[in-house]
């Protein structure tokens, strides 16, 4: 993995694409080739860092797109909410993390994503679809209304047969499984629909949403050695694989 470098962007537009989540628009003219599944972090200050997944494919440089869903009361979205406000220009490092995914896919890769965790999901289809291998994605959320890029997946699934995706929403909706993440896969693994070693696994989302995916799945099969999550560097658990 490349080292992250510091550069300069300017932010393009912010407009809103559902849900309270709202799409960054940035233009990095010096801003170095990512891998799709990696971040970027927005400098605020001396030692002061916003991560943010990247939605956009390494192809669409030196453009860069995220996605931002404001949480009431959190620290980093009142410091994003200041700079949207009062600046036209951004500092980036990148890229962060060591998620990213070569083209092509060399084995099957199943995402399960929790809320905005999308983010960077979206990168890899844009960048990996087509692929040779099968790529399979569960996207869970509270409600159905919050997953805004629904028509975008059903999209590419209609035109890549390798790609399916499978809507989860905690709460019951038409055309959604209903439950928790690692539940709806728990499920489908007790089913026969899925085997879990037959995939390595990107688990995409908050460390509660990484957390509690790994626990659910680990009596059906899931393993350190096949699982990946930026999650397991930046919050790690010592005790997550015992």
């Amino acid at each position: 993995m490349a080292e992250p470098v510091r550069v300069s962007a300017r932010i393009e537009a912010v407009t809103p694409l559902g849900a309270g989540v709202r799409a960054i628009r940035l233009q990095a003219p010096a801003a170095p080739r990512f891998l799709p599944g990696q971040y970027l972090q927005i400098i605020d200050g001396v030692d002061s860092f916003i991560p943010f997944s990247i939605a956009s494919s390494p192809d669409e440089l030196p453009q860069i797109t995220l996605h931002y869903l404001a949480q009431t009361g959190a620290d980093d979205a009142a410091r994003m909410d200041v700079i949207l406000e009062t600046q036209s220009s951004v500092d980036l490092l990148l890229p962060c993390g060591d998620c990213g995914f070569s083209d092509p896919l060399v084995r099957p890769l199943l995402a399960l994503a929790g809320g905005s965790g999308i983010a960077g999901i979206r990168s890899l289809l844009r960048t990996l679809l087509p692929a040779q291998v099968d790529l399979r994605l569960y996207w869970g959320a509270a409600t159905a209304e919050d997953l805004y890029l629904r028509w975008e997946l059903d999209e590419l699934a209609s035109r890549h047969e390798r790609f399916t995706w499978t809507p989860v929403s905690e709460a019951a909706a038409p055309g959604c499984r209903t439950g928790r993440i690692g539940e709806v896969v728990a499920e489908d693994v007790a089913s026969g629909a899925l085997e879990l070693s037959d995939w390595e696994v990107l688990i995409a989302g908050g460390p509660p949403m990484v957390w509690g995916t790994v626990e659910v799945l680990k009596p059906w099969g899931l393993t350190r050695s096949q699982a990946r999550s930026d999650v397991f560097a930046y919050a790690p658990r010592a005790d997550l694989w015992d």
